[in-house]
């Protein structure tokens, strides 16, 4: 898959191979504890002691809180903080949640509104962004914090990083990333969030990185094609959403496309699963789009609202 945006995702998926997901996931909601050992399910292959010592420290970082988001959603610091505490051990959290965020009906459903710009917020070190470019598509990703771009920017200037192998591709001064061209790209080459053989990778597209809070109304003020949030919403006080949403809108064109995930770890059979955002965009107009239905054909606005738990 490469590091496209961050440094140790290979643990990740290595991790996920070995435990399986449902493992994972019980694995990932054990937060009050470092475990002596982690033993995986009979039959499966040891791990070997550096995988052991990631998950330990992963742990660890859950138990003391070094691998929680800062509780004031403006904290730079914190943030910063945060992102270098992933980097450290491997990013499973973020590995995590692009496998959860994959949908490989995305690609074609915004090719087929049209869509050419498009706004990440609150990226990360997530590969959705890098995803998207090596789709076509010309991308910012916009995060509070600096280390995610500083990461993305020192792994594209490795020789060995696989981008460079992709005819066309170059990287400016200041960190954008341009694909010249429209011939497919090689899969291998490019992140598996949201890839789909109806779909492939292709040249054409562009990432740019900006740092900001996405309540800085100066900042990409677009309008965007296309405007996505995952999981960073729904960190803000629940009082405080509406303002982050209509930040987000304002960004977005009149025929556009507004991805919005919530993830509610404590999800239980028998609650709701309705996204916080929904009320908010029916009200303001937005057709909304379920996870797994096609996009209809509105003219306006269009909300395409994931949910997920686990």
């Amino acid at each position: 898959m490469g590091d496209w945006d961050f440094g140790g995702i290979a643990p990740v998926l290595l991790l996920v191979t070995i435990l399986g997901i449902k493992k994972f996931v019980e694995w990932s909601k054990a937060r009050r504890a470092q475990p002596a050992e982690i033993e995986p399910d009979a039959g499966t292959e040891p791990m070997s002691p550096d995988m052991q010592r990631l998950v330990k420290a992963a742990a660890a970082g859950r138990a003391d809180g070094s691998l929680l988001p800062p509780r004031d959603v403006h904290d730079r610091a914190g943030w910063d903080r945060y992102w270098k505490a992933q980097l450290k051990v491997g990013c499973f959290e973020q590995g995590f949640s692009d496998m959860m965020s994959s949908d490989p009906h995305l690609v074609g459903r915004l090719r087929g509104r049209g869509a050419r710009t498009i706004l990440c917020v609150g990226n990360g070190l997530s590969s959705e962004a890098s995803s998207l470019a090596l789709h076509g598509f010309d991308v910012v990703a916009l995060d509070i914090s600096a280390v995610p771009a500083d990461q993305r920017l020192a792994n594209l200037q490795h020789p060995g990083h696989p981008a460079r192998r992709i005819p066309g591709f170059a990287l400016s001064d200041g960190g954008v990333v341009t694909l010249g061209g429209s011939e497919p790209i090689d899969p291998e080459l490019c992140p598996p969030i949201h890839r789909s053989p109806e779909h492939p990778n292709r040249g054409g597209g562009s990432l740019s990185s900006v740092t900001g809070d996405l309540m800085d109304p100066e900042l990409c003020q677009g309008p965007f094609d296309v405007v996505i949030e995952r999981r960073t919403v729904q960190l803000f006080p629940e009082a405080d959403r509406p303002a982050a949403l209509e930040r987000l809108v304002a960004r977005l064109a009149d025929h556009g496309t507004f991805v919005s995930h919530e993830h509610r770890g404590y999800w239980r059979p028998g609650d709701s699963r309705t996204h916080f955002a929904e009320a908010w965009l029916t009200e303001r107009g937005f057709a909304l789009d379920a996870w797994n239905s096609g996009m209809p054909a509105a003219e306006g606005r269009i909300a395409r609202l994931v949910f997920s738990s686990g």
